[in-house]
């Protein structure tokens, strides 16, 4: 072999060490990391274990002590459990269950209003000429009876509609069953979770050259607004903006109502009502935040367009003015006063009337559904049911439970489906980088859902809606993590094309001479033999 041979062949050699000795260290650098996630885990909650939460709930029966002389308290409790059981037939019973404990009262003593955590409910029983009901604005309701010794069949009629008429629909939720009734507006109009609210209120002013408006809107939110915030605050919190915008015109004219011997007005019909905020003009973009905004508009027409109202369906004027916006806000209408003065400031006593509307709409935008707008129909015609209002919250003991355990159960789904979306996202793109704090978020999410399940099985409601809130925020902070993204539009071909202009014209001369200097040493090994 000549000394040329033998150099060529080293360098050949030297130029293949190089790049087999490379060839991990290229690729280790250059792969992607991935944090192990607990795909076993998150496809167990998604497969069953949301749907096997317990909602325990308690009622406390009082009764008469005249009619304990005749009736057994044993006997009587587990009468109404056994009823109540027959009566609340749901697939979800074992989710819900319910005890029933009965004790004795004496009705020469007034009935107290008591204390007590959600999920327990206390009914007093007497004895009257008709079945009346009195469901108060705390966990304590009255009921009275004509026939004694028929108190569990009535109980068992009153309670489901009353107390549990929400369960059925908590079961839906929790299970993944979607509502037959896909155009249910109460569900439409809700706002997603969230658990802080950016909420504005406008006055809107169309005609300020000849009125200028002031509002005394601090002073009405502290009065009117501010109870029914910090009732609701264990569910979500709220932030609160004002504003006076001035020259706010509508996006388009009102109709025009001619009516003889009685005054004539402007009006917009349903179909118009979708059109009436004027994006383009009107200044309601809020601060920057990555949580949800609620707008409340007080709109004033300018005197050319009143006074202005607004029909029904059925073409009839409605009295308060106002609609709700789904998903968005609410809307009232004030027609301008008829003062010669050029300045006008609503006062604390006329925005009363405007923050109950207001405080309306919030109550349907948050997912405060109205018991006795349901319940009436559910019971029998001679049951005579009354509802004590919560004149100083806005929101009952009962509809407050109700939205704890809804937003806790809608909560706990959320967060197992964004984190099924995380694992599916994670398995379908190979080049996606999972980081080590993401595992950890999402292992913390879940580990949030197990103490959701633990709480709720204590009957400690507000502590399991606080880790739901924890467990869709883990959920929500891995899946929307700027990391996760970096790597999600660089796939193959684009490796293909950068490396290839760069590897292939160096790598045919090697493997040619490498071929080139096998053949030889198959040739010189024949002349060998």
């Amino acid at each position: 072999m000549s000394d040329d041979s033998k150099v060529t062949r080293k360098v050949i050699l030297a130029f293949w060490s190089i790049v087999l000795l490379g060839l991990p260290f290229w690729w280790k650098t250059t792969e992607v990391y991935r944090a192990n996630l607990p795909f076993a885990e998150i496809e167990a909650w998604q497969s069953k274990q949301a749907c096997n939460f317990v909602l325990p709930t308690q009622f406390t029966i009082y009764i008469p002590s005249t009619a304990t002389a005749t009736t057994n308290i044993e006997d009587l409790s587990t009468s109404i459990n056994q009823q109540l059981s027959n009566t609340f037939d749901s697939k979800y019973k074992d989710n819900f269950p319910i005890r029933v404990n009965v004790q004795q009262w004496n009705q020469d003593e007034q009935p107290t209003e008591k204390t007590a955590p959600i999920g327990n409910y206390f009914i007093y029983v007497s004895q009257s000429d008709k079945v009346d009901i009195h469901v108060g604005n705390q966990r304590t309701s009255h009921v009275q009876i004509k026939d004694m010794t028929r108190i569990a069949e009535t109980l068992s009629t009153i309670i489901p509609p009353v107390y549990l008429g929400e369960y059925e629909n908590l079961g839906n939720i929790a299970c993944h069953i979607e509502k037959k009734d896909k155009n249910d507006v109460a569900s439409m109009r809700v706002f997603k979770y969230s658990s802080q609210y950016e909420t504005t209120f406008s006055l809107m002013n169309n005609d300020p050259e000849n009125k200028r408006m002031d509002w005394e809107i601090r002073e009405s939110v502290q009065a009117y607004l501010a109870p029914f915030l910090k009732e609701v605050s264990v569910v979500s919190n709220f932030t609160i903006d004002s504003q006076i915008q001035n020259y706010a015109p509508l996006s388009l004219k009102p109709k025009y109502k001619e009516r003889e011997g009685r005054p004539n007005y402007y009006y917009f019909e349903p179909q118009h009502l979708p059109h009436f905020v004027n994006s383009a003009e009107w200044n309601l973009a809020s601060t920057i935040t990555s949580y949800p905004s609620i707008h409340f508009i007080l709109y004033v027409p300018s005197k050319e367009e009143s006074p202005l109202r607004i029909h029904d369906s059925k073409d009839q004027p409605l009295l308060t003015s106002a609609f709700l916006i789904p998903r968005w806000g609410g809307i009232t209408i004030k027609n301008p006063p008829k003062t010669s003065e050029e300045e006008y400031r609503f006062t604390k006593k006329d925005l009363q009337p405007i923050m109950k509307i207001f405080i309306s709409q919030l109550r349907s935008l948050i997912g405060v559904h109205d018991l006795e707008a349901s319940i009436k129909e559910k019971l029998p015609s001679d049951y005579h049911v009354t509802f004590e209002p919560a004149t100083k919250t806005g929101i009952t003991a009962l509809e407050k439970d109700n939205l704890i355990r809804m937003r806790t159960l809608e909560n706990v789904v959320n967060t197992i489906s964004t984190l099924k979306s995380l694992a599916q996202l994670v398995d379908e793109i190979p080049n996606m980088v999972v980081q080590d704090h993401i595992n950890s978020k999402v292992r913390q999410s879940l580990d949030a859902l197990t103490l959701v399940d633990e709480a709720l099985a204590k009957e400690n409601y507000v502590e399991a809606l606080q880790n739901s809130v924890q467990g869709i925020e883990l959920a929500e902070k891995a899946f929307f993590d700027p990391t996760m993204v970096s790597m999600l539009y660089f796939p193959d071909e684009h490796k293909y094309a950068i490396y290839m202009p760069l590897f292939v014209p160096i790598s045919v001369p090697l493997v040619m001479a490498l071929l080139k200097q096998l053949k030889q040493l198959k040739k010189q090994k024949e002349k060998k033999e």
